[in-house]
């Protein structure tokens, strides 16, 4: 099968969507199919010759790389015999791919990774959060209607859209990850940069630090835990915290405001191929990002044999099992610091859920997922469209190439 992915962002960007669009694109590649790509980053030096870098618009204190509206493609597209197209956003880049869809007969599956208009609603900007959260349902609702499958990680999302009026058939496929290598010496040489000893407990927060990710959660528990009589050597806690984003800096202000600057370190982005070692060197992971869809970090700690403590909201109790591999708390900073401390106080329960996390990690494989969306793939190229009242009519002029393929077989 020839398969294009339509992403607004890809690598070197490192973030949930683009290590699922990895790990999706190199197992179908190693089961024989063959996977474009078209993402932002022209200026990007790439030697992939199936990946093909649109123009973006320049965003100097922002990680990811924008497409420019309109974009061009850098190769004549009907050359490439794609069979289906698998857009992971509905924006500037995924609408190109819609486009495509639409002009040359193709069936349009779509990724829905997040959900943007309850990201709005955290915005920094008053104008966001008002205006930008119908608009986003509106944005998303129309994409939705312009495709034959829609793929969510979780329940939760599919539930979501569906409570937004998105009619479409759905199909729930939760993103893999493989386990993250771990040096021999990660876990003493991170700890070190710390001064920490063995024992003392390293919470680990793994992402993007944006205001929907609720880190600032994870600091007032900390400061609640600061002043609770705990015994040594859980008195001597850490926080590492990995990743970058617009918030870093209202982050660093409140952990001076807080009198954790003695206990929270801010390491900034880390190359993924490192990550395992901040993963072995912690012994907790902490999420409290009560929007997530699914939690790849969730998954990426369990593989590692990191107990999880995360909130109970969005798509977050489908990945952790309560008690089991981790545990589920409200979003409230001191339910999030009763959590952290239980587990600061009973080791093994830690590593028992570690272990369980281990083994319940192994249920998100690349290849899963990679069969998941492949029978999706399977079941819009052999079956009809949506009727019109579920998504926007296709104008062809000459027969699809899903038509071609019944005709072919019949």
């Amino acid at each position: 099968m020839r398969i294009a992915i339509f992403s607004e962002c890809y690598t070197p960007i490192t973030n949930g969507v683009v290590t699922s669009i990895v790990s999706l694109r190199e197992t179908l590649r190693e089961w024989g199919h063959v996977v474009y790509v078209f993402a932002p980053g022209m200026s990007l030096p790439d030697d992939d010759v199936d990946l093909f870098r649109l123009p973006e618009l320049p965003f100097p204190r922002h990680p990811y790389h924008f497409a420019r509206p309109f974009p061009r493609l850098p190769v004549d597209f009907s050359a490439l015999n794609v069979d289906v197209i698998h857009c992971q956003h509905p924006f500037t880049i995924g609408r190109l791919g819609a486009d495509l869809a639409q002009r040359h007969g193709l069936p349009m599956v779509y990724t829905a990774h997040s959900l943007y208009d309850t990201m709005a609603a955290t915005a920094k900007s008053p104008l966001v959060r008002t205006m930008g959260q119908p608009y986003a349902r509106n944005v998303v609702r129309r994409f939705c209607a312009r495709a034959d499958y829609v793929i969510a990680p979780t329940r939760h999302t599919v539930n979501a859209l569906c409570a937004d009026g998105i009619r479409a058939r759905f199909a729930t496929v939760p993103s893999g990850v493989r386990p993250l290598p771990v040096s021999e010496d990660g876990r003493s040489r991170i700890r070190a940069q710390f001064g920490m000893n063995e024992n003392a407990p390293l919470l680990l927060y793994v992402g993007r630090l944006g205001p929907e990710k609720r880190v600032d959660l994870i600091l007032q528990a900390a400061a609640r835990l600061a002043k609770r009589n705990l015994p040594a050597p859980q008195r001597d806690f850490r926080i590492a915290i990995v990743g970058d984003g617009l918030s870093r800096g209202d982050l660093e202000c409140l952990t001076l405001e807080l009198g954790l600057q003695d206990r929270v370190r801010f390491v900034g982005v880390q190359p993924h191929d490192t990550a395992g070692d901040w993963y072995a060197a912690a012994d907790i992971f902490a999420l409290a990002a009560p929007l997530e869809t699914q939690g790849l970090v969730l998954i990426e700690a369990m593989a590692a044999g990191r107990p999880c403590l995360a909130v109970a909201s969005g798509g977050l109790p489908e990945t952790v099992i309560d008690d089991v591999t981790g545990l589920l708390v409200n979003v409230d900073p001191e339910a999030f610091a009763d959590g952290a401390e239980w587990l600061m106080r009973n080791p093994e329960e830690c590593r028992r859920m570690g272990e369980n996390g281990r083994r319940h990690a192994r249920h998100y494989t690349p290849e899963t997922m990679a069969a998941g969306v492949l029978d999706v793939y399977e079941r819009v190229l052999a079956t009809p469209p949506m009727p019109a009242s579920g998504r926007i009519t296709r104008r062809l002029t000459v027969p699809s190439r899903r038509m071609q393929r019944r005709n072919r077989a019949l």
